[in-house]
């Protein structure tokens, strides 16, 4: 359904290296899957929401909150079938797709019970817009944006987070391709990739919230639309099951990578100090893990035999 969710990435990448990478300002953090796991996860500030997704059938089985060690898990009830929700800044609402009365794909805010707080609106005909990327002050959503009957009119829209009122086009990709919306700075400018099909790689882009020329950040076969940290300074991703640290100059940082394990789908905590991510042996049973930027202390949260994605790290609300 037009690339609207970030899920693990199940084609590997040939030509596993980017075209026209920069040049890595750090070494890779090659993590042992034995030697640096602790016996049990440390409790880190705020909480954790994900989804469990069968990947064979391209459907979700629920939504989570839990702890940052991974206790007190607890579902959270969908408005629709579709999971991949995304805390607000102020960690009491949660944005969700949800299907409309008329058959188009948007958006619902709800609580961690699942309490439908809001389903916004959409002020135009025919645009479907599932909102679920929060700005930085929750006053407005950012939107994967498409038109069943017009394919020029896909792209990344923003609206209100009040009612789904004001929208404003972000992004016009090129014919062929689509923007998968990733995150507001702290600073105002968002963070996507640019992709060919549903769920494809492609380059990291950057454009100011407000509109404007889109530019290009990191040229490479990425994986997942980017998170910002808390100070703006750094992009979190992932390419050919590894995760990657960013900077604004599309430089390297850091590489974190596991032998033997598929990492993907990095977020950070609320304070910058962790990120949480998903990691797998194969390309169904993730497992959701904490660990420094640069891939120390790594800690394993949930301990299930599902596939475990979509993590997003939000303040105790």
């Amino acid at each position: 359904m037009k690339g609207l969710y970030v899920v693990l990435i199940t084609i590997l990448l040939t030509g596993c290296g980017p075209s026209a990478t920069p040049t890595s300002t750090s070494a890779t953090a090659a993590v042992s899957a034995t030697s640096t796991l602790t016996p049990a996860a440390a409790l880190f500030d705020g909480r954790l929401l994900f989804s469990r997704f069968i990947e064979s059938t391209h459907t979700f089985t629920g939504m989570y909150v839990a702890k940052t060690d991974g206790s007190a898990e607890t579902d959270v009830p969908l408005p629709w079938t579709e999971g991949g929700g995304r805390w607000s800044g102020s960690g009491k609402e949660i944005a969700v797709p949800t299907l409309l009365a008329d058959g188009r794909v948007g958006t619902a805010i709800i609580t961690t019970d699942g309490t439908v707080l809001r389903v916004l609106s959409i002020r135009d005909s025919t645009l479907n817009l599932p909102c679920t990327i929060w700005s930085r002050d929750d006053t407005r959503l950012a939107c994967e944006g498409w038109d069943d009957s017009v394919a020029s009119r896909t792209g990344i829209y923003t609206v209100s987070a009040s009612d789904g009122s004001d929208i404003q086009r972000l992004t016009t990709p090129p014919a062929g391709k689509h923007d998968l919306p990733g995150d507001y700075s702290s600073d105002g400018q968002f963070v996507f990739k640019r992709h060919s099909g549903d769920e494809g790689p492609g380059p990291l882009m950057l454009v100011d919230a407000n509109g404007g020329e889109a530019r290009l950040l990191y040229n490479g076969s990425i994986e997942d639309p980017g998170r910002f940290s808390p100070d703006g300074r750094f992009v979190a991703t992932s390419l050919d099951g590894r995760l990657l640290i960013i900077d604004l100059d599309g430089k390297i940082v850091h590489t974190i990578s596991v032998d033997g394990y598929y990492l993907f789908g990095p977020v950070w905590s609320p304070d910058g100090s962790r990120i949480a991510f998903s990691k797998t042996t194969s390309q169904y049973d993730a497992e959701i893990y904490t660990s420094l930027p640069d891939g120390t202390d790594l800690q394993r949260v949930t301990h299930t035999s599902s596939n475990e994605i979509d993590v997003d790290w939000g303040v105790d609300g």
